[in-house]
């Protein structure tokens, strides 16, 4: 809550063009920042980065210059080890839209092999 005296930033109409049906993606070949500590697999921290830069890529050019998205809730599946070296590709769906509230159904592959699923949560705020 603002304290009196202060004024909590203006937020723009959300473009009538978010709308459920868009899509992101984006790949990244593991290297050994994606890496889990104990292991040398995929981390599942790396796989959720992933999925949240599907996700904004999905809305990005719909976006104005003063907006942007963030994560504010994930359900996320870990399936499937991959290794340091290997191309995953993290592909988001906007499957929801309420208000600046945005929900999105994200798979993330290595070649033909579901690594992860995650629902989601992401809300559209003012940048400043």
């Amino acid at each position: 809550m603002a304290s009196p005296g202060t004024s909590q930033p203006s937020r723009l109409p959300i473009d009538p063009a978010i709308r459920p049906g868009l899509a992101g993606e984006t790949h990244l070949t593991v290297a050994a920042e994606h890496l889990a500590p104990h292991t040398p697999k995929f981390s599942t921290p790396a796989m959720v980065m992933l999925m949240e830069q599907a996700s904004y890529h999905a809305v990005l050019p719909l976006l104005h210059p003063s907006q942007t998205v963030v994560g504010y809730e994930v359900n996320v599946k870990h399936l499937a080890p991959a290794d340091r070296g290997a191309l995953v590709t993290a592909r988001s769906v906007l499957t929801a839209v309420s208000g600046n509230k945005l929900r999105f159904e994200v798979e993330v592959h290595h070649a033909d092999l579901l690594l992860g699923t995650a629902e989601h949560k992401m809300a559209i705020v003012p940048t400043k």
